[in-house]
């Protein structure tokens, strides 16, 4: 593979995200590889995460706000982005000319996927969300008209579950790899630690906060807090959900945190309550700061990350109790907390930059 191989990389945007976290990480790695690097963003919000000088970065020069915008004003945006004849993303592919194009997302890569047929550039995508995600009517009929008509290069699968569900639907025609996510070690922070259990994601319902403060309002520890990091549209009603339960005097929400790493060596057992995941980058960042991490056995992700009782507990899905007796036995015995944070921090070398970047640039590079 040549030095001055060009790579482009497709993204949501470089807000704060699992995505946005993922793609520049890669890039940075790619550049760092010898390769040429070209990141577009669909929307043009300030960036969160920040990428290598010399990666060539692209964003929209339009406009564009999640509130504020009615049907119209959105749909034309989507129009001056991916339009067949001139729209934003095909015109810069165009000038790039890229030897393959890498993009993370649900309906949004089949939606690029389309509107690059017949520039003959091989295109790679992998989908972040639950493998059992259901997807409204219009965004199916995308998926199925760009498997129809301008077909992936190749699809990377973050866990075997979502691999599965790939072959069933697509059978051999493509080809599928299983890649997780990287997992970088995060900067020490020598701290006293608190009687803290955290959770870090965005405050939406599929996120599981709301169970996750029913299994803590069953634990007896009073000394001890549950602190949830992140913002999101349901904070309201979960905030609520805090004191209904009685327990907002030891729930602390700490909204937006930008230094997640001094959160979590400040703690002391990291919980995953999510209804779905796809990858959950929260808890492998859990488990790279040496907490002991606990997850509900949802359909995918967990169960490829954590091995139960070795470096933290599984619990059947939807076993509030079950999980407020694993967040009390772990109080009860810090041996067990140490042992399986010592245990956590492995995943580090498992999951390295250096090991997941070399698996990409395999599979995008070797099938061309």
């Amino acid at each position: 593979m040549e030095s001055t191989y060009k790579i482009c990389i497709i993204s949501p945007s470089l807000q704060m995200g699992g995505i946005e976290r993922a793609l520049s990480t890669l890039a940075n790695y790619f550049i760092s590889n010898g390769k040429e690097v070209h990141f577009l963003t669909f929307f043009p919000f300030e960036p969160f995460f920040t990428l290598d000088k010399r990666i060539h970065f692209y964003s929209p020069p339009y406009s564009f706000s999640h509130t504020g915008r009615n049907a119209l004003q959105t749909s034309l945006y989507y129009v001056k982005m991916l339009s067949p004849l001139n729209g934003y993303i095909r015109k810069e592919i165009r000038q790039i000319r890229p030897d393959v194009i890498l993009c993370f997302g649900d309906w949004f890569p089949h939606a690029i996927m389309l509107q690059l047929k017949g520039l003959k550039i091989p295109f790679y995508y992998c989908n972040r969300s639950n493998p059992l995600i259901k997807y409204n009517w219009k965004e199916e009929l995308i998926r199925k008209v760009a498997y129809r008509f301008a077909p992936p290069a190749g699809i990377i699968a973050q866990t075997s579950a979502a691999a599965e569900r790939k072959k069933r639907i697509l059978g051999n025609k493509i080809p599928i790899k299983i890649i997780p996510n990287p997992v970088l070690k995060l900067e020490h922070y020598p701290i006293e630690k608190e009687n803290w259990i955290v959770s870090v994601g965005r405050l939406h319902i599929e996120k599981g906060f709301v169970r996750l403060m029913e299994a803590f309002a069953q634990i007896n520890a009073p000394e001890w807090k549950l602190v949830l990091a992140g913002e999101g549209v349901h904070a309201k009603e979960i905030k609520q959900k805090s004191v209904d339960l009685g327990i907002s005097n030891r729930v602390v929400f700490l909204g937006k945190v930008l230094n997640i790493s001094e959160l979590l060596f400040k703690s002391k057992i990291f919980v995953l309550a999510s209804h779905r995941e796809g990858f959950p980058n929260a808890l492998c960042e859990g488990m790279a700061a040496g907490l002991a991490c606990i997850s509900f056995d949802i359909v995918a992700g967990p169960s490829d990350i954590i091995e139960n009782n070795v470096n933290g507990y599984l619990v059947e899905d939807k076993d509030i109790k079950g999980l407020a007796e694993k967040m009390q036995y772990l109080i009860e015995h810090p041996e067990t907390m140490a042992r399986f944070g010592f245990e956590a921090k492995k995943i580090t070398e498992h999951l390295s930059i250096n090991k997941i970047g070399d698996m990409f640039l395999n599979f995008i590079l070797k099938q061309n």
